[in-house]
């Protein structure tokens, strides 16, 4: 794998050593699956089963944005293991082993790594997938009420579940950075301001709203955060998995809700939220709450994008963002209302 830190990256034969080590089994063929952001992934013939082995990329091996992203495999493992304690059947890969785990490290210590089951499926269409969308809302469900302590993104450890955070508002900021209107910055500076100034006052109303989200009194609980289709695979109608908990934060659990509504009902139509809330929460009352706060907290989403987008010259997400938020700001005014 070439290119900067890749080029010192471990190869197929040690690969095999770390899957050995973690099933107990003689690993067969070993195949590159891809790379992510932070991890570059290989498949495993072990035992007549396949595995996945995920190993961190180090820092100079990545781009730019995602530089200083920790992996988090440890603390993936952790989720996964609480997930399936919680429910045997949850629809997540099985967590075999990390390098936290393993007193006999094949690589050393010098890259963290998690070895997972193989899990096949087509990424989550909303539309065509009613029932796969229910049974992520149930999944999401169980994943919002696991045991743990702290605030915000994760700390990297396999023996519980942790956030590094030590306030409300921090854990969000831990999570996706500036973030009007937690940051305390003024609205004014916001690159929505200069690319669509006819939404800024209604933002201005929504600020107080917004920030009843960092108070003590709001739900928070284990999130994925980043719900796009890619991480929900499907097969034959139903879920089958949910991937990568890389970004995994303990804040308000709307923002998992409003994650689900940015890369399914906003592009597909509301009613994949309605039909995400139908798993999640059996009781129509607090269904209609948690429905009002995820357009709430989908408007804090979208302003992440518009300022991403910016960042980085993507015109055209950026254009698709604004879309988003022109849609979100009347649902979400709607609670206050």
């Amino acid at each position: 794998m070439p290119g900067g830190g890749l080029g010192l990256m471990p190869d197929a034969t040690t690969v095999a050593r770390v899957a050995r080590e973690a099933t107990g089994e003689t690993p067969g063929e070993v195949r590159p699956l891809g790379r992510g952001m932070t991890c570059v992934a290989w498949a495993v013939e072990a035992g007549r089963r396949e595995f996945v082995v995920l190993v961190e990329i180090p820092p100079d091996g990545r781009d730019a944005l995602h530089r200083d992203t920790p992996a988090n495999l440890a603390a993936r493992h952790a989720i996964h293991l609480a997930l399936h304690e919680a429910d045997p059947a949850a629809p997540i890969p099985e967590s075999v082993a990390c390098s936290a785990t393993i007193d006999r490290d094949p690589l050393g210590g010098r890259w963290s790594w998690q070895v997972l089951s193989l899990v096949t499926g087509e990424p989550l269409d909303a539309a065509r997938h009613p029932e796969a969308v229910r049974d992520l809302g149930r999944l999401l469900a169980r994943l919002h009420t696991l045991p743990v302590e702290g605030q915000g993104l994760l700390e990297d450890r396999a023996d519980a579940i942790y956030g590094r955070a030590a306030t409300p508002t921090e854990s969000i900021l831990s999570r996706w950075g500036q973030q009007w209107p937690y940051d305390g910055r003024a609205l004014l500076a916001h690159p929505i301001a200069r690319h669509a100034p006819d939404l800024v006052g209604t933002l201005g109303e929504l600020r107080e709203p917004l920030l009843r989200y960092a108070g003590p009194w709001v739900q928070a609980g284990l999130c994925h955060t980043d719900l796009c289709g890619p991480h929900a695979l499907v097969r034959d109608g139903r879920l089958t998995a949910l991937m990568d908990f890389g970004d995994a934060a303990i804040v308000p659990v709307a923002f998992d809700l409003a994650s689900f509504a940015y890369y399914h009902a906003a592009h597909r139509g509301w009613d994949a939220l309605h039909t995400l809330l139908e798993g999640y929460e059996p009781h129509r009352v607090i269904r209609d709450v948690r429905e009002a706060e995820a357009y709430q907290l989908l408007v804090v989403l979208v302003l992440q994008k518009v300022r991403k987008r910016t960042a980085s010259g993507e015109s055209a997400l950026l254009g698709e963002a604004i879309d988003v938020l022109r849609a979100a700001l009347p649902r979400a005014m709607r609670r206050d209302a």
